[in-house]
């Protein structure tokens, strides 16, 4: 009996031990604390995360934690991302609320990019329906969609979103850039047209000044610019937008916006961004610039040249003549 009594008593400090710490992990908090966004980078692992949560105090008990995520199913769901959490939170509920995703979603977008192009990226990473996504193009502006890695709400709005990278553009062109711009008397928004240009015409930052340098050449002698990225941009506008028979398909999410261009093309797309054929920029930018793009309008590269052209290693190759150039092309290109 006497033995029976001290197995019960041990049973009873046992359970009640367990029921006491299950009721810390799992129990509403005693005592509110003051909820605080947690911001989960890009190409953060899970344990990661847990770690961290750890080290700032948010989690007790990283095994309990990893086990709710187990049995829950949630393991590999937590997202990148902007939360809002309290060191009140239990385990559970820790668990739940990096579960059920984040407040504010990553988006980044890369320079170069048609508007269309934007907002199937903002489509995939704000789980956006085609609808949205279509207002979104309908209320931003070609060129002036900063590319930039955004943490963007995810209840925003397209036209949330659309102000959000505008504002963005505001503030990187700031008043210094703006200045040398004035200083050459080049108009914000022309420079923003030939930013865009040069976005799609450099092989990568190291020749933007030139390329910027050799397209106010053309532009003070008042030749054609003659620039490929300008075709691209028109027969895709052409192919993709303005041909579409099934508008209810959305086929601009499916679309190539940068075609290759077959030889012998170039002049025949009949379009006020074909600068074969206009004697001027086009009507508005092809894509949205770099800072380092703009950058080169505003600081061009001083030379003589009219031409350039890249070869296959992405190097580029000036000239000042038409003779010239066609000798590059016979060198690089053929």
């Amino acid at each position: 009996m006497k033995i029976l009594r001290i197995f019960l008593i041990l049973l009873f400090l046992l359970l009640t031990g367990v029921s006491f710490w299950f009721y810390r992990e799992f129990s509403g908090p005693v005592k509110e604390a003051q909820s605080e966004r947690f911001v989960i980078t890009l190409n953060t692992k899970e344990e990661e995360v847990v770690e961290r949560l750890f080290a700032e105090g948010f989690l007790k008990n990283k095994t309990i934690f990893n086990l709710i995520l187990g049995y829950k199913g949630w393991r590999g769901k937590i997202e990148p991302g902007a939360y809002y959490i309290s060191k009140s939170m239990n385990t559970y509920e820790l668990a739940g609320t990096f579960a059920f995703g984040p407040v504010q979603k990553w988006a980044v977008i890369p320079p170069g990019k048609r508007k269309e192009q934007v907002a199937l990226i903002l489509k995939n990473a704000l789980n956006w329906p085609d609808d949205m996504a279509i207002n979104f193009i309908s209320a931003s502006e070609e060129g002036y969609l900063f590319p930039d890695t955004y943490l963007i709400n995810t209840d925003a709005t397209p036209e949330e979103v659309f102000k959000k990278l505008k504002a963005n553009f505001n503030e990187k062109f700031n008043a210094e850039i703006q200045a040398a711009l004035l200083s050459q008397n080049i108009r914000n928004d022309t420079a923003i047209k030939i930013a865009s240009l040069i976005e799609r015409e450099s092989g990568g930052d190291s020749d933007k000044a030139i390329i910027a340098g050799i397209i106010l050449n053309r532009i003070n002698e008042e030749m054609r610019l003659e620039i490929d990225a300008t075709v691209q941009y028109a027969l895709a506008t052409e192919n993709c937008l303005l041909s579409s028979k099934n508008p209810d398909s959305h086929p601009v999410f499916e679309c190539d916006f940068w075609p290759k261009l077959p030889g012998g093309l170039v002049r025949k797309v009949d379009s006020p961004f074909n600068t074969y054929r206009i004697d001027a920029l086009p009507p508005a930018p092809i894509c949205s610039p770099s800072l380092a793009s703009i950058k080169a309008v505003a600081n061009p590269g001083e030379t003589d040249a009219f031409y350039y052209l890249h070869s296959s290693d992405k190097q580029i190759h000036t000239a000042e003549t038409y003779e010239e150039h066609k000798e590059n092309i016979k060198e690089y290109l053929d």
